[in-house]
């Protein structure tokens, strides 16, 4: 008997956990014109450029301005490497706070290559990074930062809505 209880309470607390991360894959937001922001209809983006916004349940995702730098002070790349950093707007769309971690939320590749996010780099790019809490209908600005080597030609980051779940948005940037 002890045993059905416990398997019952695992599958309850494995349905719970599954309906908590459920959520639909990103839509594409474009900005035809700055003034009047429209959602594509029905059609799942899977991958997004500069500017584009990802809509997911409860976040708005932008990735609006791409930097590349040698460094600063202390904190410079090693030889044939440069930072670079790319400013993402998130805005909390739902009615309860959204945590982010620039850890834990996002992936990067370079050319295809896996890369970590530096904290060197971040350094360069100090206007803020991509972690913490969002109160509804507020928004985080932040910088994701890499070192990567300088003759690079794209970098992809891969950003979950929140750490448990399988959905991403997909932003692949150019030099």
């Amino acid at each position: 008997m002890k045993k059905i209880l416990c398997l019952l309470l695992c599958l309850c607390m494995l349905c719970g956990l599954t309906a908590c991360t459920v959520e639909d894959a990103p839509t594409k937001e474009t900005n035809q014109n700055q003034d009047t922001p429209t959602k594509a209809t029905e059609a799942k983006a899977e991958t997004f450029k500069l500017n584009e916004t990802a809509v997911f349940k409860n976040l708005k995702i932008t990735a609006t301005k791409l930097e590349e730098s040698t460094g600063k002070d202390f904190f410079t790349p090693e030889d044939e490497n440069v930072f670079v950093g790319v400013k993402f707007t998130i805005e909390n769309i739902s009615n309860e706070e959204q945590s982010i971690s620039s850890l834990l939320s996002f992936t990067a590749y370079i050319d295809d290559v896996k890369c970590d996010y530096s904290i060197s780099a971040a350094t360069v790019f100090n206007e803020g990074t991509l972690d913490g809490s969002i109160a509804p209908g507020k928004k985080l600005v932040g910088w994701y930062s890499v070192e990567i080597p300088s003759d690079w030609k794209n970098l992809e980051i891969d950003v979950k809505p929140d750490i448990l779940s399988d959905n991403t948005a997909k932003f692949v940037l150019s030099k």
